[in-house]
């Protein structure tokens, strides 16, 4: 599989509360995604947090290939946040792409589709609104996949236009 991946961040004064990181190996490439609740410290916090620790699950080579593995993940995330002691909200989305399949799980407003010749959009993860948040200990993230990736992974936060007003990840396979 050839993944060409296309990462973009609006850098203006607000967005030190968002945080996105591509990552990638001869495995498997992960994409996550997190956005604070506000733009306040604790929020930035949260967000690096969320990020670091999905990170740290690839690194580890913690690449499950079931959705619901993803949830938990994010439950285990969600509570190391709330336990932090100046980390607050964060929605958080995780992609990992492993053999032209996606696989993966979301907590807030995140969006991610796959937009595919032949097949139009397909969404993977939605906006949930109002959810409880990862650093909430409430946190009930929502799985996806596994999804053949027939075209192009498009991440964004729900109601943006694209990777100007939002961290993102395009990857086409």
């Amino acid at each position: 599989m050839k993944l060409e991946i296309s990462a973009g961040e609006r850098i203006t004064h607000d967005t030190s509360h968002h945080r996105l990181s591509v990552l990638t190996d001869s495995r498997a490439t992960l994409i996550a995604i997190a956005d604070g609740s506000s733009a306040d410290a604790a929020s930035h916090a949260a967000a690096a947090l969320a990020v670091r620790e999905l990170a740290h699950c690839f690194r580890n080579g913690i690449l499950p290939d079931d959705s619901r593995d993803w949830e938990m993940i994010l439950e285990g995330i969600d509570f190391s946040v709330f336990k932090d002691p100046v980390a607050g909200e964060t929605s958080t989305l995780v992609l990992c792409v492993r053999d032209d399949v996606v696989v993966g799980a979301a907590v807030g407003d995140s969006l991610a589709y796959v937009l595919s010749p032949n097949r139009g959009a397909h969404l993977l993860a939605g906006a949930q609104g109002s959810v409880p948040l990862v650093g909430t200990a409430m946190a009930r993230p929502i799985g996806f996949g596994p999804l053949k990736l027939e075209g192009k992974l498009i991440t964004r936060r729900a109601g943006s236009t694209g990777p100007r007003d939002w961290p993102s990840a395009t990857a086409a396979a």
